[in-house]
């Protein structure tokens, strides 16, 4: 076929014809995408929204502060200073971790605090926005979040946790739990600018390291820990005892913070533990170890142990009389 032929055939016709649609198409595509495209500031200001609906509001958007705003837990992903009208609130947009099949859920979650008196105020609403792998999320009502919410008006209160709360979603409320913790430790160490106990030493991830203390006896440390949350894992309160081998010499649960019906699957950690270096401890973090069907509670106690056996020197220098 001659190259004449050729342009003067249906074949080259219906190449014309597919190049000219493609070409269209294109025009079209970048046509709408400039007239219909959606800023950042537009789609935050639409995101935040829906936590003030029918509500006007004004804010700030601040640099997220890495150091404070990832954690096994949770990470901290946008933080706003709410001004006018809502002055004195914080809106942080937070992945909470521990979820159903190691799943997240991300919320927006509002909370007051004295910035002048350095006092954190407490959450005042949550706005579940996002999950990955929930699939029973939607068997958590706001009543059961406002549960959550209210466990911080008890006088003996630590941390946000869903104990005694029945969803049918305990993984998934427990992630949201995670991001009531990230707001509070994040505000309190980045807007209230509170001094955070503990601060350089390692494996803090899941120290709540305004209740845990240390006591130096000769040449032991004693921890007197207390956790965060883990997913549905609530706190648990430890007592480890570090030797001057800088081996675990005595692990003790005071408070088991394993939900019920999960606490009899829990790895006989005081066994594991007991007797064990640092370096050994670290080994557990991906041997297995600590994968019995109440992974979220062994972990807890886990990385309590490497956080006291970690810090050994420090804390005996920082605790000795």
């Amino acid at each position: 076929m001659t190259a004449k032929e050729f342009f003067k055939s249906t074949a080259f016709k219906c190449i014309a014809v597919l190049l000219s649609i493609v070409l269209i198409c294109g025009i079209l595509l970048t046509f709408c995408n400039a007239l219909f495209a959606v800023s950042t500031d537009e789609r935050t200001a639409r995101a935040v929204a829906k936590v003030f609906p029918g509500e006007e509001v004004t804010y700030e958007e601040n640099e997220v502060v890495a150091k404070y705003a990832e954690t096994p837990a949770y990470s901290v992903e946008q933080s706003f200073t709410m001004t006018g009208t809502r002055e004195g609130q914080y809106l942080l947009n937070i992945i909470g971790k521990g979820g159903y099949k190691s799943g997240t859920v991300t919320c927006w979650v509002l909370v007051s605090a004295d910035a002048e008196a350095q006092i954190f105020e407490g959450v005042e609403k949550v706005v579940v926005t996002a999950n990955t792998s929930q699939s029973f999320i939607n068997k958590v009502g706001a009543e059961d979040i406002q549960a959550v919410i209210d466990k911080q008006e008890n006088d003996s209160f630590v941390a946000y946790d869903t104990a005694g709360i029945s969803t049918g979603a305990t993984f998934s409320l427990g992630a949201i739990a995670n991001t009531m913790n990230g707001a509070k430790s994040y505000v309190e160490a980045v807007y209230l600018g509170l001094v955070q106990p503990f601060d350089g030493y390692e494996y803090l991830d899941y120290i709540n390291r305004t209740s845990t203390t240390v006591e130096v006896s000769g040449t032991d440390v004693v921890y007197n820990i207390v956790t965060n949350s883990n997913g549905m894992a609530n706190p648990f309160t430890l007592s480890i005892t570090v030797g001057s081998d800088k081996t675990i010499a005595d692990f003790t649960i005071v408070t088991n913070g394993s939900t019920a019906g999960y606490d009899a699957n829990m790895a006989d950690v005081v066994t594991l533990f007991e007797g064990k270096t640092l370096e050994q401890l670290e080994a557990m973090t991906s041997d297995g170890t600590v994968s019995t069907g109440a992974t979220l509670s062994n972990t807890l106690c886990l990385y309590s142990a490497l956080f006291a056996a970690a810090n050994y020197d420090a804390a005996l220098a920082e605790f000795a009389q």
